[in-house]
C-alpha cells in the first residue's frame, strides 16, 4: 500500500493558514480585552455639564452623571447615569449602543414614554440613547452626539 505524503506546497499552505488563524485570534482577543470604557474628555463653559467620549463619539451630559458599573448585568455597554440609578436598566442617563445591532421602536429624535422622555441619535458606529424626566435635557444630550475621529 503506497504511503501518501504532503507536498512541500501543501505544508507551506497549512503553515500559512495556521499563522493567519493565530494572528486573527490574537487580534480578536486584543479587541475584546482592550479598555473600551468612555472617559471624560472635557468640561463645558457651563459648570453643570461635562463631555464624555466613547470610542470616537462624544456627548455632553450633566456633571452629576457617572459611569454605571455594568459588570453584574446580562448585557454590558457603556452607560452614564445619575448616582444611584439602576445599572442594568436605563431609567435616566445615556448609553452607547452599537448601531449595527440597535433596533429602536421609534426613529431618531425625542419622544415621551409613560414616565420619562427618551431619544437617540446615530453618531459613527453608535446609537446614543438618552432617557430622563426632563425633555430639554434629553434633547440637549441627543443633539450633542458627535463623531470625533
Amino acid at each position: 500500500m503506497p504511503l501518501l505524503t504532503a507536498s512541500r506546497g501543501t505544508r507551506l499552505f497549512a503553515l500559512t493558514a495556521a499563522c493567519a488563524a493565530l494572528f486573527a485570534g490574537v487580534l480578536i482577543w486584543f479587541n475584546a480585552t482592550s479598555d473600551s470604557r468612555s472617559e471624560i474628555s472635557g468640561t463645558l463653559a457651563r459648570a453643570e455639564w461635562k463631555t464624555v467620549e466613547h470610542r470616537g463619539v462624544q456627548i455632553d451630559i450633566p456633571s452629576a452623571w457617572q459611569r454605571s458599573d455594568m459588570s453584574g448585568c446580562e448585557f454590558q455597554f457603556e452607560q452614564w447615569a445619575a448616582p444611584g440609578s439602576p445599572p442594568c436598566r436605563l431609567e435616566g442617563g445615556a448609553a452607547f449602543y452599537g448601531s449595527a445591532t440597535f433596533d429602536p421602536f421609534h426613529g431618531p429624535g425625542v419622544w415621551q414614554t409613560a414616565t420619562t422622555w427618551s431619544g437617540y441619535a446615530y453618531a459613527g458606529d453608535y446609537a446614543v440613547y438618552v432617557s430622563d424626566t426632563d425633555r430639554d435635557l434629553v434633547q440637549k444630550v441627543v443633539d450633542s452626539a458627535r463623531v470625533t475621529r
